[in-house]
Order: structure tokens, then sequence, then C-alpha cells
């Protein structure tokens, strides 16, 4: 399947055919995803699974909800259910309700009971008693994993979040991975692999120690931006000890030319690194920036980052490597 805003609205709809009901139904999902990013934008991620024909939510390494035929399947907190008995009663006699019989019917490291809502005309009494039970299980499940497991935080799809945001017309967080120490595992891992090369091994000592350096954005690399740009490329803000040194054609994929090459880095101040970097934003060959679809005009804003920015000061040696970053790093729903 194409990771597309149009495949996934053709997968929503091939799994819930009725509008009333999806539309309830990815409601429920927009409301857990916004609970799990109350504990930290890298506690979640969201993806579909072509085999087994499902959307899935997963906060840490658990699975919490999933949209499939059967309607919407959630992890309901163990403890909590057996506290609250009135409402165990009413799950237990709903017919919008059913207990899951196979293999993901509990689980065990963070105790639940798992089962399948599929809303009707009773919606409004029994979903807050489902919420309500499942929040819970979010909240423990949030505050056992530091964050989300790097193999999923590979598979999160961006555009169902734009598809829920064109649907329901609502805010929809983002989830956020690239933190400082997640930057830092992926500089190591980097340079690991680097080292591991023969062309590591060819290169004198002095020459080796400016590349790694230039990796984790330090160094003769750093010094280079400064002289060039003095400032942020964006904003021209000149508090040097705030600026980092962002690399235009990410490091990993650089010859040692290009890692060192002035022209391919940008001085940029943190929150337009972090774009940049993660390609919710980039350049024009003229400068003026470009803002993915992914984002919307309230978080924007919550990152200081809009439409009349541009880069000051840009050369034409930044082009081929602007261009890369708009083909390979920049993401969008339409064509770049």
């Amino acid at each position: 399947m194409k990771n597309s805003i149009y495949d996934i609205e053709r997968v929503i709809k091939s799994l819930l055919p009725e509008a009333k009901i999806r539309k309830i139904c990815l409601s429920i999902l927009l409301e857990s995803l916004i609970e799990a990013n109350t504990y930290g934008s890298n506690k979640w991620g969201i993806y579909y699974i072509v085999d087994a024909d499902r959307l899935r939510l997963l906060v840490g390494s658990l699975i919490v909800l999933s949209i499939h035929k059967q309607g919407v399947w959630m992890a309901l907190d163990k403890q909590l259910l057996y506290e609250l008995k009135e409402d165990f009663d009413i799950l237990k006699t709903s017919q919008d309700w059913q207990w899951d019989s196979g293999r993901w019917s509990e689980y065990k490291k963070i105790p639940s009971k798992n089962g399948f809502y599929m809303p009707s005309e009773d919606h409004l009494r029994i979903w807050p008693i489902i919420r309500r039970l499942h929040f819970e299980y979010i909240n423990k499940a949030a505050n056992m994993f530091s964050q989300l497991r790097e193999d999923s935080q590979k598979k999160h799809m961006q555009h169902v979040l734009t598809y829920l945001r064109n649907t329901l017309k609502q805010y929809v967080p983002e989830p956020f991975y690239e933190n400082d120490v997640h930057s830092v595992k992926n500089s190591i891992q980097d340079i690991k692999e680097y080292q591991a090369t023969q062309e590591y091994g060819k290169i004198p000592e002095t020459e080796r120690e400016s590349l790694i350096q230039s990796r984790i954005g330090q160094g003769q690399f750093r010094k280079k931006l400064i002289r060039y740009w003095k400032g942020c490329a964006v904003t021209g803000f000149q508090a040097l000890e705030l600026l980092r040194a962002s690399h235009i054609k990410p490091w990993r994929t650089s010859n040692n030319e290009e890692r060192l090459e002035v022209y391919n880095g940008l001085l940029l101040l943190p929150n337009l690194d972090v774009a940049f970097d993660s390609g919710y934003i980039s350049f024009t060959d003229d400068g003026k920036i470009i803002i993915s679809d992914l984002l919307n005009e309230e978080e924007l804003g919550k990152i200081s980052i809009h439409l009349d920015m541009k880069i000051a000061g840009i050369n034409k040696r930044h082009g081929e490597y602007l261009k890369y970053h708009r083909e390979h790093v920049f993401k969008n729903t339409s064509v770049r």
C-alpha cells in the first residue's frame, strides 16, 4: 500500500463504509491520540497494517487502539474496570461492546481487558464509560515507556493525521521523535557506520576528526557557518550559542567533501533546525520557505514559523543541496 492521504482514505472507507459510524470511530481515534500526546509527543504513533487490515495506534510498545471491520478495538485498564463494577456490568450487557476472545483479549505487562466497540444510538451513554477505562490504560502505558519503540517510529504514517484533519476539521497533534537524545543516538549510529567503511581508514586522522565533528554540528563546519551567516540564516538572530549548525543534504547521505562544505549548511534557531531536519520545512533556490501541509496554522504559530520567512544571503551554490532536501527530506502530500 502506498502511504498517501488518498490511500488512507480508501482504506478507512473500506473498513468503515457507513459515513456516520466512520465519523464517530475517527473521533474516538482522535480523542485517544490527543490523550496519548498529553504524556509526550514521542510516546505514540499510528500506522496501517496491510496483512491484518487494520489501523493501529501505539503507545510505547503496546497497541492501545485499532480500527478494523469489527469497529474500534481498545485496551481497557483491568484494575479500574474491576473497581467500577456498575460500569463493568453495563459493558457486559451492551450490544455495542464485545469482549475480545482471541489472542489479544488481555495484556499482562500492564493488565487490561480488551474488546471491540461499534457505536450505535447509545453512543453518548456507552462511550464515556469506555473512554474512562481506555484513557486510564493510555496513561499507564505512557508512564511505563519513555518513548514509542523505534521500529514503530519508522512505521508511523503522517498521512493518517492529515486525513483526520481534513475529515474532522479539528486540531490533530503530530508526534515528534527527533528530540535531542534521539538526535545524539542518530549521530552516534551514523559515525559508527562511517568508521566501519574502508574509506574512513584511508583519510588522515585530522580530517576524520573534522568530519565527525561536522556530524554533531561542531568544529570546523560550525565555524564555517558562523563566518558565512553571522547569525540565524533565516531570522538574523545573533546569539551564536543558541544556534545550530544544520546540514542541508543530510550528513549520512553526503560524501566527505559535502560534509564540510559551507554551502551545504545553514545556521538556524532550534525550532527552524528541527523542522528543517525533520522535513517539515524546506526552501526554494532563492531562499523562500516552503512549509509542509502536514503542519496547520495553529501548529506553525506555536513553533513561530510563518510563510514570510526567507533565507538571507543565499548563494546559488546552495541550490544543489536545497534541491536534494526538497526531493528527499521534505515531507508533503502534494507533488514537490
